[in-house]
């Protein structure tokens, strides 16, 4: 009788050891890909599409009222629609990825302006990804721990700018993966080649 215990356990134990060693290679695959952004297709802010603004000149009266409330209150909320190219190193092709939760941040220049946490599960595969998220969204203080709308107005105009002389924005992202044995969170940001 411990005879046949024993095989169960040790069957067992290597049922988990494989499951183990397969999300590991799974979790390595994903950190080790290649990320782009393929396109911004949506970026709604607070009901406001920011993708036809522009210029300051774009924003109705209306628009910024509601900004500098839902700004006021820290409720600032985006959704978006974006295209994410994921390309996995050689002979891992075939791996999807469900990520539970994704924290983000942008960059102008080298400056973190903006980040926010997708808590909606994505599921994420070798290739072009479209993906739809919302998140709502934090602004980063000054020394003095203050936030300025300004950046905000600043910062959904750069998105449509053409301008060399413009900082560069860049993406972050800093997934949580659900494996077999549990969420496992990526220890550094990934940065999303544009």
């Amino acid at each position: 009788m411990t005879r046949k215990i024993s095989s169960y356990v040790l069957v067992l134990a290597m049922l988990l050891f494989g499951f183990a060693c397969n999300t590991k290679n799974d979790v390595e695959a994903f950190k080790e890909a290649e990320y782009s952004l393929a396109g911004v297709d949506s970026l709604v802010l607070n009901g406001i599409n920011l993708l036809n603004k522009k210029g300051p000149q774009d924003f109705s009266f209306s628009d910024a009222t509601r900004l500098f409330s839902a700004f006021s209150k820290n409720n600032l909320n985006a959704t978006s629609t974006i295209g994410l190219n994921v390309q996995l190193p050689e002979g891992s092709e075939e791996r999807t990825m469900t990520v539970t939760q994704l924290k983000w941040q942008l960059l102008v220049g080298e400056e973190q302006t903006l980040s926010g946490i997708v808590s909606e599960p994505v599921e994420l595969r070798n290739g072009l990804n479209t993906i739809t998220v919302k998140s709502p969204l934090q602004f980063a203080a000054d020394a003095a721990g203050n936030t300025d709308l300004n950046k905000l107005l600043q910062l959904a105009t750069m998105l449509n700018q053409k301008d060399p002389d413009a900082p560069k924005l860049s993406l972050q992202i800093k997934p949580t993966i659900k494996t077999s044995i549990g969420p496992v969170e990526l220890p550094t940001y990934i940065k999303v080649k544009d």
